[in-house]
């Protein structure tokens, strides 16, 4: 005799949010997809999210009122200790247990469209949509339902990069974190504005809290989106030449494991940051453009100013970039020998949340 999979084993108040939950998440671009293994007991639904190329495997849970107690004490069962990430899901859930859910980890969407969703570089977080959001107005329209912003899109991500370097910054004015950012006025009250909505900066104080998980994710995001907008060549050399042609003032940032202090003797890779870069500076530096070559020299745009009168000090050691680019340029690489030094550069340069 067969096993069930687990969408036959699904009953009909499960398929229903899940449907509903399909179809709050595609808003976003997020697709849910029912796996076929059976779940846990106390599980409803082994269930995937995704969204490009990023992946997270859930134990979907159906809990009427999605509250804390309803997360020990309900009907359909407790949450219990599984491989999986949770993910609550039910009608509505209140502002109240929105709050508490999100500072407890916990994620859900309702049928409303409410949701707090994180994994890989995907955050979501949408609070205060009532019954009302999604009355139709008549046959042909329905109220437009508002889209959250991606807080690590490549402006946003600057701003973060420049109040994760220059942790006092948060508490300036908006033109000043602008300039050290590189962005308009407009781009950092607009980033400013989206931090706080996601928790992430406290209004009244102006300081950055859950520094940790706003570095991982803004990390994780890197890659695909500030990181690509950075990229001005690559080329094949010698990594351990020192390096000419600069114009008469002009300075170079190292980062990845060329940055000074990364412990690295022998960097196998050369990540450079320049504010313009001649035509024939790869020349006077022997740099090779060849595509047929891996590229092991990478030459990426400064966007930065430092906002203190002591020039770079403040956010580098000698000539390298920005600690969190220094970071996020090691996790880039995908190179697992860098792994360690990517956490003891992260050990040494990230300021202690105590929020």
């Amino acid at each position: 005799m067969e096993e069930p999979n687990g969408d036959e084993v699904l009953d009909n108040v499960t398929r229903h949010f899940l449907d509903s939950a399909r179809d709050r998440l595609r808003e976003f671009g997020i697709a849910l997809e029912v796996e076929p293994q059976v779940p846990d007991v106390g599980i409803d639904a082994i269930v995937t999210l995704s969204r490009g190329g990023q992946r997270q495997l859930y134990g979907a849970m159906v809990k009427e009122p999605m509250t804390f107690s309803s997360l020990a004490h309900g009907a359909r069962g407790p949450v219990l200790v599984t491989p999986h990430e949770p993910l609550i899901l039910g009608h509505r859930i209140s502002r109240r247990s929105a709050d508490a859910f999100r500072d407890a980890g916990i994620q859900f969407v309702d049928s409303l469209g409410n949701a707090f969703v994180t994994f890989g570089n995907i955050f979501v977080e949408v609070q205060g949509r009532a019954e009302t959001t999604l009355r139709p107005i008549n046959d042909a329209h329905t109220v437009r339902r508002h889209q959250p912003a991606n807080i690590f899109s490549s402006r946003r991500s600057q701003v973060i990069m420049a109040l994760l370097t220059w942790p006092k910054l948060s508490t300036a004015k908006v033109r000043e974190i602008a300039t050290a950012a590189g962005v308009s006025t407009g781009q950092a009250h607009d980033a400013l504005t989206q931090l706080q909505d996601a928790r992430f900066l406290v209004a009244e104080s102006k300081r950055l809290v859950q520094i940790d998980k706003l570095l991982d994710l803004w990390a994780a995001a890197y890659p695909a989106g500030l990181g690509q907008t950075l990229e001005i060549a690559s080329y094949h050399g010698d990594p351990s030449r020192p390096i000419n042609g600069l114009l008469p003032g002009q300075k170079f940032y190292l980062s990845s494991e060329s940055a000074q202090g990364s412990g690295i003797v022998r960097p196998m890779t050369l990540t450079v940051y320049l504010d313009h870069m001649e035509p024939k500076f790869p020349v006077r530096n022997r740099w090779n453009a060849d595509p047929g070559r891996p590229a092991n020299i990478f030459v990426r745009r400064k966007f930065w100013t430092s906002p203190y009168a002591d020039g770079e000090a403040a956010s580098a050691d000698g000539h390298n970039a920005p600690w969190p680019l220094v970071y996020a340029d090691l996790i880039a690489t995908r190179d697992a020998r860098l792994n360690e030094v990517a956490k003891d550069w992260r050990a040494r340069f990230a300021r202690p949340d105590k929020v």
